[in-house]
């Protein structure tokens, strides 16, 4: 619509028209200023993606030279009337555990990773084994990255007394 055009509507559809103009014009420019909100966000998540991905090659590097892992397992175990979470791994046939905090305080955090997942778990028809056999792969998924790194850290640190 040209100048001449615009000048011969109505004093309201003109009005109407201007508003409408300014809304759009304000809307873009929150939109950029939301996008540009979020380049730290997408550079964080970059970031992440770029060092999990470092982490599988180490894994699969790792698995290659033959050092393993051990296999990390997560429990759920109950002392005076509360719920706790510990790792339990063996090395050397010989049972080791770590204390990872109350059910209480833990779970909240893992169903705030995995908001969809324990959406879906909720929701579904699965028996009450079966979710919570899906739902302690869930803490497990949460934990193991920590418990590996703190396995090598202490591997490591063996390492350097010998």
């Amino acid at each position: 619509m040209n100048l001449t055009e615009f000048n011969n509507l109505c004093k309201e559809e003109r009005h109407l028209r201007g508003r409408l103009s300014t809304l759009i014009r304000m809307i873009k420019k929150r939109e950029d200023k939301v996008e540009k909100l979020y380049e730290p966000i997408k550079k964080l998540k970059d970031e992440i993606g770029e060092l999990k991905s470092e982490m599988i090659g180490l894994k699969s590097k790792i698995k290659n030279q033959e050092f393993s892992f051990p296999i990390f397992r997560i429990e759920e175990y109950t002392n005076s009337d509360r719920d706790y979470f510990r790792a339990v791994w063996y090395i050397k046939s010989v049972k080791k555990q770590k204390y990872l905090g109350s059910v209480e305080k833990l779970l909240p955090e893992v169903k705030s990773k995995f908001k969809d997942e324990f959406l879906e778990l909720e929701t579904s028809n699965l028996k009450f084994q079966e979710r919570y056999e899906k739902q302690m792969e869930l803490v497990t998924e949460y934990f193991l990255p920590t418990l590996q790194l703190d396995y090598w850290k202490k591997e490591y640190e063996d390492f350097k007394k010998s």
